[in-house]
């Protein structure tokens, strides 16, 4: 991969919340330690799926990506530019670049705006066209997006949650941006609708040769629309590998846990099939464990687990793993 090829790339991301309630917390200095020291990057035009269990980070690493939020340290770089260093005209030039789809459509849209006016927002905040251009670029977005142009002057609560999922896709391809960032943006739908967002997703990036951060918590999602897929756990990535190599060859035990627990349709290959059953919950991200996060809950953990953090190594061409014990050759998952 040549470094043009290259769209976005995240290195060494930290994010920190400070806990500044009650006396000992604020002495101590105690803090959240939401994301730590993730690294991937995403090919101009294809999809990087980030999965992992609620709490993972999943959703603090996008907003870092954005500039939704400040890192705490580490690289985010668009295009080849710094997004932390970013100031003034360059970041409002950024927001044209680099847009978001919200998981919850209800709690993202203003209920007091018509969609015309929620979509034609970016246009007016980068002082693009005349309001008769707005109008028929917002015509033309609800068009793309599979809405009726003449509903332009409903409200956000006169739609079902999967057309206002359409509205805020609609409101992120205003500006024609190279980078969408989809937190989680089928999980709050119906199974019918999320396949009708997701084909509309892929449509719209071959259309426009959009880059996508897909952020979910369901595997079997993330399956259908990435090119690449990153396992985060406890604000870590444990594994990255193309679609097809992790689904089959997943190299650490938790990637494994979590295909694992994907149901298949067929009832006789589902019987067949074993649970890999984690002990007991996710730590405390204000706590987080020495050496490896996963150590506590891995059924293949040794003393080195705890003592040291295990380098994210390349185990086969495009597939790295962070694990002490990652097998060369795992058996493919059934």
């Amino acid at each position: 991969m040549s470094e043009t090829d290259v769209l976005l790339k995240v290195e060494h991301l930290y994010k920190d919340f400070p806990i500044d309630q009650g006396l000992f917390m604020r002495r101590f200095g105690a803090k959240v330690s939401a994301v730590y020291d993730v690294n991937f990057s995403i090919q101009r035009g294809q999809t990087l799926g980030l999965v992992g269990e609620s709490g993972s980070g999943k959703s603090t690493t996008g907003r870092c990506v954005i500039r939704l939020i400040n890192p705490t340290s580490g690289t985010v770089s668009v295009d080849g530019r710094d997004v932390a260093a970013l100031k003034g005209r360059e970041l409002l030039a950024f927001r044209r670049e680099a847009q978001i789809v919200f998981q919850d459509p209800q709690a993202s849209l203003n209920p007091r705006m018509t969609i015309g006016e929620l979509i034609s927002e970016p246009f007016e905040i980068h002082k693009i066209g005349t309001k008769a251009e707005r109008i028929a670029q917002v015509k033309e977005l609800l068009d793309k997006v599979g809405l009726n142009p003449e509903h332009i002057s409903r409200y956000p609560h006169e739609f079902s949650g999967g057309q206002r999922q359409r509205i805020g896709i609609a409101r992120a391809l205003a500006l024609r941006p190279k980078l969408i960032i989809c937190d989680e943006p089928v999980s709050a739908l119906d199974v019918s609708i999320q396949a009708q967002v997701l084909n509309l997703l892929a449509s719209l990036q071959e259309e426009f040769g959009l880059t996508y951060l897909f952020i979910a918590h369901d595997l079997s999602v993330v399956q259908h629309i990435s090119d690449v897929v990153a396992v985060m756990y406890l604000g870590s990535l444990m594994e990255i590998a193309p679609v097809d190599r992790l689904y089959d060859y997943p190299h650490h035990p938790y990637t494994q846990s979590l295909l694992s627990a994907i149901p298949v349709p067929d009832p006789k290959i589902q019987k067949q099939r074993s649970r890999i059953l984690l002990a007991g919950d996710p730590p405390s991200p204000i706590n987080p464990p020495s050496g490896c996060r996963f150590h506590t809950r891995c059924p293949i953990a040794q003393d080195v687990c705890s003592q040291k953090v295990p380098e994210m190594l390349e185990v086969a061409p495009g597939h790295s793993c962070a694990c002490h014990f990652a097998r060369p050759n795992p058996i493919p998952q059934g």
